[in-house]
């Protein structure tokens, strides 16, 4: 029991240092993610084919390669070009650039499912392009949306566990670093493993509820 107290002692604060860390990359990553998402969504929408190929195209490039590369070739291509970046701000970069990706995928997904005739009706009553994206098509994708986004919103906190191979000291390296001082792997993966599968129900949770209104207010 002594022992159990003295590893728990030892592992619980360096855990608690990399959760807030995790936490911090999460929710930055996924506010700018949303926000450069849908900006690439409307790109995909354009009537401009130049501007729908530019999107296209970084739609390919951060789904088609490995997540992990990107890190690596943030991090050490960045001080190449004289660029001095935290490791910090390289991993919420380019966490929020590849999940931007997928997420104007969703986003697109869900305008295009909407009936045309919709569009076409609002255009036909004078109203812009915006104006009927926001409040014709945007509140009834939500629902649609809001699925794909929150099982990429989970994989993101997940995601974060790569960047302690650039020396993010986020939960899996302060996980290593536990295991490197108490010798008891199991007992901290068990923590760590518990710690994400907290911050992930949140998440659940948050976009449940926001479902559930949203069902609500087009009933």
């Amino acid at each position: 029991m002594e022992e159990f107290l003295r590893i728990a002692e030892i592992t619980i604060p360096l855990l608690m240092q990399g959760l807030v860390v995790t936490i911090e990359i999460s929710v930055l990553a996924i506010i700018f993610s949303i926000i450069v998402g849908f900006l690439i969504c409307c790109m995909c929408l354009s009537k401009n084919k130049l501007v729908e190929a530019i999107a296209r195209v970084y739609i390919k490039i951060f789904r088609c390669t490995p997540f992990m590369v990107q890190v690596y070739l943030a991090y050490y291509g960045l001080p190449s070009l004289g660029l001095k970046v935290s490791a910090f701000w390289i991993g919420v970069a380019v966490m929020s650039a590849y999940n931007a990706a997928y997420i104007a995928v969703i986003f697109e997904s869900g305008i295009r499912s909407i009936p045309k005739g919709q569009s076409e009706a609002a255009a036909a009553i004078g109203m812009g392009y915006f104006k009927t994206l926001f409040r014709i098509l945007l509140p009834q994708t939500v629902g649609v949306i809001i699925p794909p986004l929150t099982g990429q919103f989970l994989q993101t906190v997940k995601d974060t566990s790569i960047l302690s191979i650039i020396t993010v000291t986020e939960l899996t390296m302060m996980t290593k670093k536990a295991i490197g001082v108490t010798f008891a792997p199991l007992f901290v993966y068990l923590l760590a493993g518990a710690l994400y599968w907290v911050i992930n129900i949140g998440i659940e949770m948050v976009t449940k509820k926001i479902e559930k209104k949203n069902k609500l207010l087009s009933i």
